[in-house]
């Protein structure tokens, strides 16, 4: 099978866990094509979509995006790197909405099932203001793929705030640029990955938002159960 991850840094796996690359080491003998670029919204992605040459179409598309269309609590900083790098966040929820289903379009011209993911954390306390817009952007998600056909909704956010249930939630998240570039720089094996992890008080990321090894477990194993479904 050919297999495109279509999305932002928790696709391309940097800071943090990758998914991908247990996905590649679980799918030997398919092509499976990253398709994640750091920072992207749901409007940068479909922008950078719209000029790629796929070639021949993917047999399965994963679509996950909307984690940066929410603006956390980081400082000014995180919005000055964004414009340099037009990024630019969605306006409102008709803007999310519209560039999202501008995506499925797209993607759902290049392969023969898209599966689209609900965006998943802004940290690890899933009752932050963040994380309940995420939520509704997960249930925009899930209306516009149930008119396509050859989409599909995948909950994957809810999973996660099911094992969150119940636990203290850690309201850390990455303040500032250079906290997320020496993570990226400096913690590059699991055990570096994991054990920061815990001293920030998270379980399935690294900052609040990137994985961590059980994250990217988790996200993995989601991914080949719609695969081999």
């Amino acid at each position: 099978m050919r297999i495109a991850f279509v999305g932002d840094s928790l696709t391309e796996g940097i800071p943090g866990s990758s998914y991908f690359d247990i996905l590649r080491e679980k799918l030997p003998g398919h092509t499976l094509v990253n398709l994640g670029e750091g920072n992207d919204t749901v409007v940068s992605l479909y922008r950078r979509l719209a000029k790629l040459h796929s070639g021949e179409p993917f047999d399965i598309a994963f679509l996950w995006v909307g984690v940066n269309d929410v603006a956390g609590e980081g400082p000014w900083a995180f919005q000055v790197v964004n414009a340099l790098l037009n990024k630019p966040r969605s306006k409102n929820l008709e803007e999310f909405r519209t560039y999202y289903q501008a995506t499925l379009d797209l993607l759902c011209r290049h392969a023969h099932r898209v599966i689209a993911v609900s965006p998943l954390l802004k940290g690890e306390n899933t009752g932050n203001p963040w994380n309940r817009e995420l939520g509704v952007l997960a249930r925009v998600i899930e209306e516009l793929t149930s008119h396509r056909e050859r989409a599909e909704y995948m909950d994957l956010r809810a999973v996660f705030v099911q094992k969150l249930a119940g636990k203290p939630g850690s309201d850390y998240l990455p303040k500032s640029l250079v906290r997320v570039a020496l993570d990226a720089l400096t913690l590059r094996s699991k055990e570096q990955i994991d054990r920061k992890a815990t001293e920030r008080g998270l379980r399935f990321t690294l900052d609040g938002i990137h994985l961590n090894s059980v994250g990217a477990g988790i996200v993995a194993e989601m991914f080949l159960e719609a695969i081999a479904g």
